[in-house]
């Protein structure tokens, strides 16, 4: 008996398992997360602070190296944003919106260009992004990296125009106050392993 005879199915199912260890498309969710908005007014610059907000992915990392990312949603409900000025500021946060009819933020990935530079990503992201029941395209600039454990993390801002998005800017005390049409929405996002948070 030839016992140096190869096993050709043996060959084919080492073939087929040896990148699996170093290529791994994979579903991530968001673990931990800071989401502000700033802006102004003819009173004072102010700031929101997002508390609530669910972000899927799918992921793909080759040697620990991030290589892809696509099928990105994030959805953050309106009455999560809570102003450091107070319930009357959120108040007409949630009428600019028209929460009742529109109660959800949402952006969805249509595609990614991922840029190494060391141990830091540039990812240039293209969406569609709804606030106020209109939705427009939206291209974001983040910087990404993969931590030791294999969550994602990304960090980047974008500068929007309410009035993009058909949006009234609040006004308050009979309009005397009003705020500004630009904000800028700063993001500090970790996404992990969906199967991490089972």
């Amino acid at each position: 008996m030839n016992t140096n005879r190869k096993n050709p199915l043996m060959i084919l199912v080492i073939v087929f398992l040896l990148p699996l260890g170093a290529f791994a498309q994979t579903a991530y969710s968001v673990k931990e997360y800071k989401i502000t908005v700033q802006g102004s007014s003819t009173l004072h610059e102010w700031e929101s602070d997002i508390t609530q907000a669910e972000a899927k992915a799918i992921v793909t990392l080759q040697d620990k190296q991030l290589t892809e990312i696509k099928d990105v949603t994030v959805k953050i409900p309106v009455t999560s944003i809570k102003s450091t000025k107070g319930k009357m500021m959120d108040s007409k946060t949630y009428e600019a919106f028209n929460s009742d009819k529109n109660p959800n933020i949402q952006y969805k990935l249509t595609s990614a260009k991922i840029t190494a530079s060391g141990a830091e990503y540039t990812i240039v992201a293209n969406g569609t992004l709804t606030m106020a029941g209109t939705s427009k395209p939206v291209e974001l600039t983040a910087k990404g990296k993969v931590m030791a454990n294999g969550d994602v993390q990304i960090i980047g801002s974008r500068k929007l125009n309410m009035k993009d998005f058909n949006m009234v800017p609040p006004t308050a005390m009979m309009g005397t106050i009003k705020v500004g049409e630009e904000v800028t929405v700063n993001f500090n996002l970790t996404l992990t392993n969906s199967s991490n948070n089972l």
